[in-house]
C-alpha cells in the first residue's frame, strides 16, 4: 500500500499517471491511446494494431522470459504473469478473511484510493465484497 498511496497522493502532478489494470483489460486499445496522448507520444495509426497485440496479457505471458520485470521474483518467469485477471482475493479468501483485509487496508490508505483500487471491473455485475 505504501507505493500506491504515495502515487495516489501525487496523482495530480504532471509526471504521474495512474492506470487501473481492469481498465487496461477492458479496453487495452483505448487505454494505450489515452496513455500515449497523456505522454505526448504520437503513434502512427498503422502501428496501433501491432502495439496493442504486443501488449495483450497472452502475448506478455507467452514472452515472459524476455519481459518479466524482476527475474527470480517468482518460481518461474511465466508464473509472474499468473492469469491476467484481478480480484483473485475474492476467490481464495473467506468472507471473514476478506473483511480482515478491508479493515487492515482501511488503516493504511486513503478511502478514495481504496475505492478506486477496489472499483468493480468495467462491465462486472458486482464489486468485490
Amino acid at each position: 500500500m505504501h507505493h500506491l498511496t504515495d502515487a495516489w497522493a501525487r496523482r495530480r502532478e504532471p509526471n504521474i499517471l495512474l492506470v487501473h489494470y481492469d481498465n487496461l483489460c477492458a479496453d487495452l486499445d483505448g487505454q494505450m491511446r489515452w496513455l500515449a496522448d497523456q505522454l505526448g507520444i504520437a503513434i502512427p495509426e498503422r502501428a496501433w494494431p501491432a502495439l496493442v497485440r504486443a501488449a495483450t496479457f497472452e502475448n506478455i505471458s507467452r514472452n515472459a522470459d524476455q519481459l518479466v520485470p524482476a527475474p527470480g521474483l517468482s518460481k518461474s518467469n511465466a508464473a509472474f504473469f499468473r492469469r491476467g485477471t484481478s480480484g483473485e482475493g475474492c476467490e481464495i479468501l473467506s468472507g471473514a478473511e476478506f473483511a480482515g483485509y478491508r479493515a487492515r487496508v482501511a488503516g493504511m490508505a486513503p478511502l478514495d484510493m481504496l475505492a478506486w483500487l477496489h472499483s468493480p471491473r468495467p462491465g462486472a455485475a458486482t464489486a468485490m465484497p
